[in-house]
């Protein structure tokens, strides 16, 4: 009972490593994806790191727009991306770029990759409503706070901030 105890430990990691990042043949856009949940390790992975490394290295944050009194109530953020998409070819990078600054420390974010029918193994998009990527959804205590789809209105950081002043105490 000790040694199967202990093999789990162990594997638990492995098996759980191999559900992300996974890759497949997208008939639809055909051509090669990322597909179900996914990091930046993935993004970063041959086939998608060209448009990923390049626009994340490219982008500056504007952290200007950061109020350091505004508390951080995000429990997590959702981000349904594909990865034969403009759209999230462009915003996703920048997305991660912003989330990696300090002022977001703590923050949970989870990447979904979807097919070119906006569907993925990993997660129900329809109980999501995502109709278009990349779409990021912003959760307090489960509840969704508001969502930024395709493209922000003005910056992905304004509108964060945006949101962020919207709900302050």
């Amino acid at each position: 009972m000790k040694s199967l105890f202990i093999f789990l430990v162990f594997m638990t990691p492995v098996l759980l490593s191999a559900q992300i990042n996974k890759t497949g043949y997208d008939e639809v856009k055909d051509q090669e994806i990322l597909i179900g949940e996914c990091n930046q390790e993935g993004l970063r992975s041959p086939g998608f790191s060209e448009w990923f490394d390049t626009e994340y290295a490219s982008y500056e944050v504007n952290d200007v727009q950061f109020n350091p009194n505004y508390k951080i109530p995000f429990d997590s953020v959702y981000v349904f991306l594909g990865t034969w998409c403009s759209d999230s070819q462009r915003e996703v990078p920048r997305f991660c770029k912003i989330m990696d600054n300090e002022y977001f420390a703590g923050t949970y974010v989870r990447y979904f990759a979807l097919d070119g029918n906006k569907h993925t193994d990993a997660i129900d998009t329809k109980e999501f409503y995502v109709d278009y990527v990349p779409t990021f959804i912003f959760y307090y205590k489960g509840n969704e706070l508001c969502r930024i789809i395709e493209a922000p209105k003005l910056s992905l950081e304004e509108d964060i901030m945006d949101l962020l002043s919207r709900i302050q105490p």
